[in-house]
């Protein structure tokens, strides 16, 4: 139960994360917040079932 606030929060500043730049790696995401890369990607995929329209490309960003 201590863990949903967190992801939360985490996941807000991924939203905030990507509004702010053209291009960010789920890299440099998962260093930022001290987490997985798997964990990077459920995120996003909470966000894009969450409506939020989300673009990326293998290799890129």
């Amino acid at each position: 139960m201590d863990e949903t606030p967190k992801r939360f929060d985490r996941i807000v500043a991924i939203l905030i994360q990507l509004q702010s730049k053209k291009i960010v790696k789920a890299q440099e995401l998962a260093d930022r917040f001290d987490c997985s890369l798997r964990t990077i990607y459920r995120d996003i995929r909470t966000l894009e079932a969450s409506g939020v329209p989300i673009y990326s490309e293998a290799g890129v960003g």
